[in-house]
């Protein structure tokens, strides 16, 4: 199975992709200056590898003179992926010859599947949610992550069938608060599969536009508060019967989009294999393309400035180099981007400041 670059944005016919995958952050482990990075302090930090050992490599403070820097040591780390599965009666209808249910199931661990193929790589747990009753709102069954989980998943996945209704919002507090209870160091990322419009455990039916904002509401709100908690949400509907407005909300709310911003991915496959190229999506980008600066970079100063990463340098304002879309914040773009999804990478800006 190949892993698909933060630069590819097309993807096979019965897949909807709106924008590229912003990827979870790996480790960030220093900056010029003491500033906040995706979810920890980077000023003049040591970050604890996978195996144990620590790595101040890169640690760097301004020069107070306000020229802008960056110094960034991205480490390799086991990421958390938890898959959340909408287990609603609707996932039983056809999709291409099977149901919804069999081909989340063969997308995830079938013999080319996501969790199959990087089960050695990725810690991958699961959770199922529905409402089969009033009396048990929210159902999940959720399998807490770890590395191998292929079986485990695949075999907590043939044991069930779909059935209730879908309080996507609810269930989502409850997973989230058992991620929060992992101990585990590295990102933690749900991707939320849904094949139909959410409920809630107080309105199971909505049954006019009022109460239908109102349980899209809770699931958003939801995905946002495991935002503040920092844990970003991927959102990927399973056929065409969720409302692209409501699966935008979700992926903004789910990477921390505010007004203003650009809007998140989401994504819409109709088929076995555009829904196999939407998990592949979400899972390559696994180390963000953008940086806060310590120091504003004006746009005049900008071609001034020289980025390598790992010595290797890459052009400003070039679709495969690096652009400043304002003055605090630094993104690779194409080739620069795909530069540092593997390994050891170091990242390291320069500019030419008059005293």
């Amino acid at each position: 199975m190949s892993m698909v670059g933060c630069a590819e944005s097309c993807f096979d016919d019965g897949l909807a992709q709106h924008g590229c995958p912003e990827g979870v952050s790996v480790t960030v482990t220093a900056t010029a200056t003491a500033t906040e990075t995706e979810g920890e302090s980077a000023s003049g930090s040591a970050t604890e590898t996978v195996d144990g050992t620590v790595d101040d490599t890169g640690v760097g403070s301004g020069d107070g003179g306000g020229c802008p820097m960056l110094e960034e040591v991205l480490l390799p780390q086991v990421p958390t992926f938890q898959l959340v599965i909408d287990q609603s009666g609707s996932m039983d209808e056809d999709f291409g010859g099977v149901s919804r249910w069999e081909a989340v199931e063969d997308t995830l661990v079938g013999p080319s599947g996501v969790v199959t193929e990087l089960q050695s790589s990725i810690r991958f747990g699961a959770s199922l949610y529905s409402n089969p009753t009033p009396m048990s709102c929210p159902q999940v069954q959720s399998l807490a992550p770890q590395l191998d989980a292929r079986d485990e998943i695949s075999t907590l996945l043939a044991a069930e069938m779909p059935g209730g209704d879908t309080p996507t919002g609810e269930s989502i507090e409850q997973i989230t608060s058992e991620l929060l209870a992992d101990a585990w160091e590295g990102d933690k990322v749900i991707v939320l599969a849904t094949d139909g419009e959410p409920d809630t455990c107080a309105i199971p039916e909505p049954m006019n536009q009022g109460e239908q904002d109102q349980v899209r509401g809770v699931a958003v709100d939801a995905v946002a508060s495991a935002y503040a908690e920092g844990i970003r949400t991927f959102v990927i509907s399973v056929g065409p019967d969720v409302a692209a407005e409501h699966l935008q909300d979700l992926a903004n709310a789910g990477v921390g989009a505010q007004a203003g911003d650009p809007d998140a991915p989401f994504y819409v496959a109709n088929d076995t294999d555009s829904l196999l190229a939407a998990f592949e999506a979400i899972v390559a980008g696994l180390r963000p393309c953008e940086f806060t600066l310590a120091d504003p970079l004006p746009a005049a100063l900008a071609p001034s400035c020289g980025v390598t990463v790992n010595d290797s340098s890459f052009p400003y304002d070039d679709p495969n180099g690096w652009s400043v879309p304002d003055e605090m914040t630094l993104v690779l773009q194409g080739s620069a981007c795909d530069a540092i999804q593997e390994g050891v990478v170091s990242i390291h800006l320069e500019c030419s400041c008059e005293s």
